[in-house]
């Protein structure tokens, strides 16, 4: 009885590949943008997001308009006390998608606006 040597079948997505992957300053500034937009419920494009090297480490600037109301702020807190609550929300979804090691998230208000739900009704 003769036994054929049989090889396992690999995922072609398991196989490691030589290469490397790099992604531009300006997907990450992007990411930053979209993450801030969502976590503090304003439009993309009323966002400047700036990012520099931390010894290592990427730390995010977030310059944005903070919605009068709706759902990124309690009634009653206070401008500080909703960026604060915020800022930590920033760097740990950029973290997750980027994979990018967060240092500090910095937010700069540069105004109030209507929260983007309100303006789409």
């Amino acid at each position: 009885m003769s036994q054929s040597a049989v090889s396992p079948v690999q995922d072609a997505g398991s196989v490691p590949r030589a290469g490397h992957t790099r992604v531009n300053a300006q997907a990450l500034t992007a990411t930053a943008r979209a993450v801030a937009a969502n976590v503090f419920g304003v439009e993309a494009g009323l966002v400047r997001a700036f990012l520099r090297d931390d010894a290592g480490y990427l730390a995010l600037t977030v310059h944005l308009p903070l919605p009068l109301s709706g759902t990124s702020g309690t009634a009653g807190s206070t401008v500080l006390d909703r960026v604060r609550d915020r800022r930590a929300e920033i760097g740990e979804q950029f973290s997750g998608l980027t994979g990018s090691l967060v240092s500090r998230v910095d937010v700069r208000v540069t105004g109030i606006v209507g929260s983007a739900a309100e303006r789409r009704h």
